[in-house]
């Protein structure tokens, strides 16, 4: 406040004038401050329920997802291959489809190689001999992507838990390994498919499908709805 000039006698009703104005300007500045944290909040309140309506048709676009995770699916295969390849030995990727996820370990003969290089993708919870990959915790919006059947494309299709690969670099298996992710549900469930030739360990993935293969349903419905039901029993 500026200086007020000194008088030895002030009017009284200079002290209540300098009293009224000091109340006033208090009082002006707490309710300019009410009203910018009551539009503070009204903007929040805006944006929160555009977001609620935006973020569900964002997140419906299924083909992008299903790509992505099927590119994870991939880089991690090539790197179970990688590892195989460079320490002249086997390493196995096991598939748990009924929580969604899939572990990488060494499954060779050297126990010095059960402890796996250090990675940014290994869980909290991961031994050291051990990584682990969960579809659900992808940073994608619901849906969530799940592992609908792991199949060696023997007699049509047979169901198996694991991929592994030796110091060649093909797998151990003598038939092609498929991995199927589905995204979605009811009309709107879709499909990609990553593939691993037995032979060179190569790794690619499929196109976007909407039915899976006749040989293949029977074995991804079944792991579909026990993968359902441990996610919502967790």
């Amino acid at each position: 406040m500026p200086t007020l000039p000194r008088f030895t006698e002030l009017n009284p009703r200079v002290f209540e004038w300098l009293w009224v104005a000091q109340r006033t300007t208090v009082c002006r500045a707490s309710r300019t401050a009410g009203l910018t944290l009551v539009e503070l909040l009204l903007t929040v309140a805006v944006l929160a329920i555009l977001a609620a309506v935006l973020i569900p048709q964002i997140s419906s676009d299924i083909p992008e997802r299903l790509d992505a995770a099927a590119q994870v699916v991939a880089s991690d295969l090539d790197y179970a291959r990688s590892l195989a390849v460079a320490n002249n030995s086997k390493y196995r990727i096991t598939f748990e489809t009924d929580h969604n996820r899939y572990c990488l370990r060494h499954s060779g003969t050297v126990p010095a190689l059960n402890t796996l290089p250090r990675s940014p993708f290994r869980q909290n919870d991961d031994s050291a001999n051990q990584q682990t990959t969960s579809l659900s915790e992808l940073p994608m919006p619901r849906p969530t992507v799940r592992l609908a059947a792991v199949v060696r494309m023997q007699s049509g299709g047979q169901a198996v838990t694991d991929i592994e690969f030796n110091s060649l670099g093909a797998t151990t298996a003598s038939q092609e390994s498929v991995i199927w992710l589905a995204c979605g549900a009811g009309s709107h469930r879709r499909y990609i498919s990553v593939h691993v030739n037995a032979v060179t360990g190569l790794v690619e993935t499929g196109p976007l499908c909407a039915a899976l293969p006749t040989a293949i349903v029977t074995i991804a419905t079944q792991n579909l709805a026990t993968s359902a039901a441990v996610s919502e029993g967790n």
